[in-house]
């Protein structure tokens, strides 16, 4: 992305904003998977979707780009993504998001997403940045009908372009899973100041400390060869620390990642990625570009 100069910084961040982004996915007579409906407001963009070889048959790759160089303060930004029932998308960003320096306030970024019966949906967008001092509130909540299959990532990592060793403020990250009528499966939250990832996290990753989560969402059938697949993917990984347990009342799997750094976080993710891909439809996902 392309990054504002400090006086447009400052200018963004002492303008408080709110946008929103509304994507709905079908399933065309053909089997293929379209875009229904969509509405995005200034700064998202969402690209024209795309089809891989090597996909499940119908599945579209879909890019959401941000047009302003990143989440700014007091920003309150939004997305809901739905998958009506056959449904096959893969949903990532354009690159990683930058989350700029803050003057004292917060900004929020809040997702949900639908995944409708016999819909899979891969939700994996690239990796926060935290700058200096940045202060941000996450969520994501899945609403879950049976016989949808979901992967869900969430990554980030912390950065000072001018590398004086200074720390992000506070991280408050949440993802609910949901019934159709909104009945809580499982919490996976949370809350993590600056200098407890610079003193803890960073020292034990041997480096930047880069953390991210992956969730399987597929209901209790089939969880014994997903965590098997999923564990054995992130065995040996250089430069990385993982583990990788059953959710709450048995609705999917969770994999918790603490890498050295980007790279190392980057390779960990599309390997466990990989490895739930093949257990849910047999063949593992071919590269995608960026």
């Amino acid at each position: 992305m392309l990054q504002p100069t400090p006086r447009q910084a400052v200018a963004k961040a002492s303008a408080p904003s709110s946008a929103r982004a509304e994507i709905a996915f079908g399933r065309g007579p053909g089997g293929e998977t379209f875009i229904r409906r969509q509405f995005a407001a200034y700064p998202f963009h969402v690209c024209r979707p795309h089809s891989f070889a090597g996909d499940p048959p119908g599945m579209v790759t879909l890019y959401l780009q941000s047009l302003s160089g990143g989440i700014y303060e007091h920003e309150r930004l939004s997305l809901s993504l739905a998958a009506e029932p056959g449904a096959r998308v893969h949903v990532t960003s354009q690159a990683s998001t930058i989350v700029q320096s803050m003057q004292g306030g917060q900004a929020r970024l809040d997702a949900s997403l639908e995944a409708r019966e016999g819909a899979l949906v891969e939700y994996m967008p690239d990796p926060l940045i935290l700058f200096p001092d940045a202060d941000l509130a996450t969520t994501l909540t899945l609403r879950w009908h049976e016989d949808a299959k979901v992967i869900l990532a969430d990554a980030f990592l912390a950065h000072d372009p001018e590398g004086a060793g200074r720390v992000f403020s506070m991280l408050d990250s949440r993802l609910d899973i949901e019934t159709p009528e909104g009945r809580l499966l499982a919490r996976d939250r949370f809350v993590l100041s600056g200098e407890a990832h610079k003193d803890r996290l960073s020292s034990e990753a041997g480096g930047g400390g880069a953390l991210g989560t992956l969730v399987v969402i597929t209901g209790p059938d089939g969880l014994a060869p997903m965590l098997a697949a999923v564990r054995g993917a992130l065995e040996d990984q250089p430069g990385t620390y993982a583990g990788a347990s059953v959710l709450p009342k048995d609705c999917g799997i969770r994999a918790r990642l603490l890498s050295a750094d980007g790279a190392a976080l980057r390779r960990a993710m599309q390997a466990a990625w990989a490895a739930a891909r093949e257990v849910i439809t047999g063949a593992p996902p071919p590269e995608r570009r960026k």
